[in-house]
């Protein structure tokens, strides 16, 4: 049970250290309660003497009624004077507590300040620009690219031919597979359209036609 105890008793925090500036408050609240007191006593004496000043007129004692009455007058006047030093009390702490916040406020801002320059020590304006360079370079290159994929112009059909033969190579060759594709001729002319009519077909013609003339004659 005592290693218990002692681990309790170790566990508990250390209250932290109380500034002067806790300490200024504490004292003008303390103050500040003393005189709320001693104001609700001078008001409760205020009204014990009025209530006594009207029994000794009652009883014809004038003198004592009228002494009654100017005792009560200085519990007035103290009155007065305790509602000025409580108001200045309150005005104080309020004012501390303002520039506690302003304090707070500053540090934040200090903070804040700091944690700006850092940001910009570690981003440089030359760094800002490299970047919005690449983003830019990125944005033409896809705006050439959508360009060439909206504008492929016709090809003839010996040209899709060889081009979706290149397409199933390059199916093939990311699958493991190769094929050979078909060499396109280099230099070497097509062949024309014949415009005249051959000449084997010709000498038939005539050979017909001389048959002709001979049998006639």
């Amino acid at each position: 049970m005592g290693g218990s105890f002692s681990s309790n008793k170790s566990s508990k925090k250390t209250p932290p250290p109380i500034s002067d500036i806790d300490r200024a408050v504490l004292d003008l609240k303390v103050s500040r309660d003393k005189l709320t007191r001693f104001k609700k006593k001078l008001e409760q004496d205020d009204a014990k003497l009025l209530a006594k000043a009207k029994q000794a007129k009652d009883a014809g004692q004038t003198t004592t009624a009228l002494n009654l009455l100017k005792l009560r007058k200085h519990k007035q006047t103290a009155v007065a004077s305790v509602e000025n030093q409580l108001l200045t009390v309150l005005q104080m702490v309020d004012t501390i507590s303002s520039k506690e916040n302003e304090k707070d406020v500053l540090k934040s801002m200090a903070v804040g300040k700091d944690a700006l320059q850092k940001l910009h020590e570690e981003t440089t304006l030359e760094d800002v620009i490299e970047l919005m360079d690449t983003i830019e370079e990125q944005s033409e290159m896809e705006k050439e690219i959508s360009a060439a994929m909206g504008g492929v112009p016709a090809l003839s059909v010996e040209d899709e031919e060889l081009v979706e033969l290149e397409l199933e190579e390059l199916e093939k060759a990311m699958a493991g597979e190769t094929i050979q594709l078909p060499q396109v001729p280099s230099g070497k002319p097509l062949p024309e359209t014949p415009t005249t009519v051959p000449v084997k077909t010709a000498t038939a013609e005539t050979a017909k036609s001389s048959g002709r003339v001979a049998v006639a004659s």
